[in-house]
Formats: structure tokens, C-alpha cells, sequence
């Protein structure tokens, strides 16, 4: 009885296909990676930025909390703020590209696409009784 060679995701599939997408896959994404500036600033209601408020909120949650550990308005308090504050953050972040050539975005966007189409082939039965 000839024993069957069981590779990648337990298939005959090419553990040489899956090596390779994955490592196009990391290439592309550490170009986009670096070719990308990330800017944040935190939003304002009006002309009024609402850090300052926020952080006020946030030092009353604490004072609760050193007072009493389970004053249910300190949780709610600190926890709001900082929930607030992150949301804030994310919520005005601004991605930028840095200044390339045509072919060098191809190239860093269809890597990770190639790749990712390797490692998903490389699942696949490989050979002559392949589906």
C-alpha cells in the first residue's frame, strides 16, 4: 500500500506554493506599510476640541475609584472617558501615501494579491486525481 504524501491544510497540495505566497504577502504588505504616513488628531464639536473635557471626566472616574474601588459612577466615568478619548483617535486618523511611481504601487499592491492567490492554491490537491 503506497502511503499518500499529506502536505499543506492536509491535502498534496504544494508546501513550496504556500512558503511563497506567504512571503509575497509580507513583502507587499511591508511596502505598503512603509510608504504609508499615518496622521491623527482629535475631533472638535464646533471650534471646541474635546480632549480637554474629556480628560476632566476622566480625572473625576479616577478620584471616584480611589475613593471607593466599586462606585459604579467611577467606572462608568474613567471607562466612558477612555472609550471616548480612543474613538476619538481613530475616528480622525488620516492615511497617506507616500509620493511613488505607478508601477511601484502595482507592484506593492499585487504582491500580496499574487500572494495571498498562491497560498490559497496551495491548499488545493495538487497532482493527477486533483478535482
Amino acid at each position: 500500500m503506497a502511503q499518500r504524501h499529506v502536505n499543506v491544510g492536509g491535502t498534496s497540495g504544494g508546501f513550496g506554493e504556500f512558503l511563497i505566497g506567504i512571503g509575497l504577502i509580507v513583502v507587499g504588505l511591508y511596502m505598503v506599510f512603509t510608504n504609508t504616513t499615518v496622521y491623527t488628531s482629535f475631533w472638535h464639536y464646533r471650534s471646541y476640541n474635546l480632549l480637554g473635557p474629556l480628560i476632566i471626566v476622566f480625572m473625576i472616574g479616577i478620584v471616584f475609584l480611589f475613593v471607593n474601588g466599586a462606585s459604579p459612577i467611577g467606572w462608568l466615568f474613567t471607562g466612558g472617558a477612555v472609550v471616548a478619548m480612543v474613538v476619538g483617535i481613530i475616528m480622525n486618523l488620516r492615511f497617506n501615501f507616500h509620493r511613488m511611481t505607478l508601477l511601484s504601487a502595482l507592484i506593492m499592491f499585487g504582491l500580496p494579491a499574487v500572494g495571498l492567490g498562491l497560498t490559497l492554491r496551495s491548499l488545493k490537491t495538487h497532482g493527477s486525481n486533483a478535482p
